[in-house]
């Protein structure tokens, strides 16, 4: 599996500072400026791999938005009669009437967003696509299934069928088709974006796609991955299976969705050459797209969060720890309790070397505070702590700049090597198998069941 790194000034800037490159890059058309270009013929330059992306996820946020306040009180409805059952309420235990503003709801949205993605001028976006000369491309897609999962529209409370999801999909075959017959789309790898909301829906996603003769297949996961809430079964088939728990619903539809494409392949007797996960970052996920997928199918993955944790949330991710997020005091708390940083990635070891880490001070400074409870202040410059720790501390500039630039770079660095981990071949879906099982031995309570209830998916039925 292949990480492919958000092509931003800030990437672009922190990975500047050592030799050391992104095996890939991603550049959205909404985020082409001239400077972002000019990186991105630069990346061709040098022989990278480039994904062009379709700038959806801006249309997709604006139609969250507008339905956002009537989805909420339909789905409090939903909730307080989960309440009432103790369970997932489905088929004749929702109301009709509940059930037809849930649809009603849905068609609302899908023809907003369709009419949205019609105003897209899209000989315009594939031009913008174009002048970055990528190797791949994700066709313009139809985002409304995205939109109704954003939302909460379930197919349990609407009632549609999976003929509704044919729809979206044929739709965005149709996008994808004059892309990949346009002359100039000839040498690059051309990805078809599908959606589901479940195992059904996605096998006919998948199976649709082969037969219309899609090699390569692209899945948006912002919306699946962002879910809060829980399920308490799942559909495969004509059989339904309760949980014995109530698990994250974002894990069980992950694991649906990216098998029931690739089942969808194999019903059709066809291969998937390649397939790209969309905004996937979290590496709790990397082992279900590898137990979904054939060890033949390239898979490549894709996220913004390596910056955003580093910037917005001041999280580094734990190189020994599957990439666990830490934040700054999380991390300086560890280190004054004797568990120090283990600075494996290179940018870790050049700021290092560069600024210097002295975790004996730091421990000694902190018992002689008398131990107490990390936090920002304590860590701000001039403090003993952040004079011990400077690539955790708030100092002043040019070491907070080159201390930004480092986390930035070590998040894609441990994200890319736990991509690299997922094995190619026969052997692939063995490896993920045995991965989940490590991931439970210490995963929270929450994600545990998340993930068991993916391994039934993927492994047991």
């Amino acid at each position: 599996m292949l990480f492919v790194a958000n092509l931003r000034p800030q990437s672009i800037e922190s990975f500047s500072a050592r030799d050391t490159r992104p095996q890939a890059w991603l550049l959205s058309s909404h985020r082409l400026s001239r400077s972002t270009l000019r990186y991105a013929l630069a990346v061709r330059e040098q022989g990278q791999i480039l994904f062009a992306d379709n700038g959806t996820k801006i249309i997709i946020e604006e139609t969250l938005d507008q339905f956002s306040k009537a989805a909420e009180s339909l789905n409090q409805e939903v909730r307080k009669l989960r309440r009432a059952l103790g369970r997932t309420p489905r088929g004749k235990q929702v109301p009709p009437a509940l059930r037809k503003r849930a649809s009603d709801l849905a068609n609302q949205v899908l023809a907003v967003s369709e009419a949205r993605s019609d105003a897209i001028d899209w000989e315009e976006l594939l031009s913008l696509q174009l002048s970055m000369r990528p190797t791949h491309l994700i066709a313009q897609e139809d985002f409304g299934t995205a939109c109704l999962i954003g939302l909460g529209l379930e197919r349990e409370i609407t009632g549609w069928p999976i003929s509704a999801f044919v729809k979206r999909n044929r739709r965005s075959l149709q996008l994808w088709q004059r892309v990949v017959e346009h002359p100039d789309c000839r040498d690059v790898n051309v990805y078809a974006v599908l959606s589901a909301m479940d195992y059904n829906t996605a096998r006919a996603a998948g199976e649709l796609a082969a037969r219309t003769g899609v090699t390569h297949v692209a899945l948006g996961t912002a919306s699946i991955t962002l879910d809060r809430y829980s399920t308490d079964f799942y559909v495969k088939g004509y059989s339904s299976f309760r949980l014995n728990d109530p698990a994250p619903r974002r894990y069980v539809r992950f694991a649906q969705i990216a098998l029931g494409i690739a089942d969808g392949y194999r019903l059709a007797n066809k291969r998937l050459e390649a397939f790209h996960a969309l905004g996937l970052g979290a590496p709790t996920f990397f082992p279900l797209l590898a137990a979904a997928t054939d060890g033949q199918t390239t898979l490549t993955v894709d996220a913004t969060s390596p910056i955003h944790d580093a910037v917005r949330d001041r999280v580094m991710y734990n190189p020994v720890e599957n990439g666990n997020r830490e934040n700054l005091r999380q991390i300086t708390s560890a280190i004054v309790r004797g568990k120090d940083w283990p600075f494996l990635c290179p940018f870790c070891q050049s700021f290092r070397q560069k600024y210097g880490h002295q975790p004996d001070m730091a421990q000694a400074s902190w018992v002689a505070q008398g131990q107490p409870t990390i936090t920002n202040e304590l860590l701000q410059g001039g403090m003993p702590l952040a004079d011990a720790l400077p690539l955790f501390a708030d100092l002043s500039p040019p070491v907070s700049r080159d201390a930004e630039h480092t986390h930035i770079a070590h998040n894609h660095w441990v994200v890319s090597k736990l991509a690299e981990s997922v094995p190619d071949g026969p052997n692939r879906k063995k490896w993920a198998e045995a991965q989940i099982g490590q991931l439970l031995d210490y995963e929270s309570l929450t994600t545990s069941r998340g993930l068991q209830a993916a391994r039934s998916i993927l492994f047991e039925y």
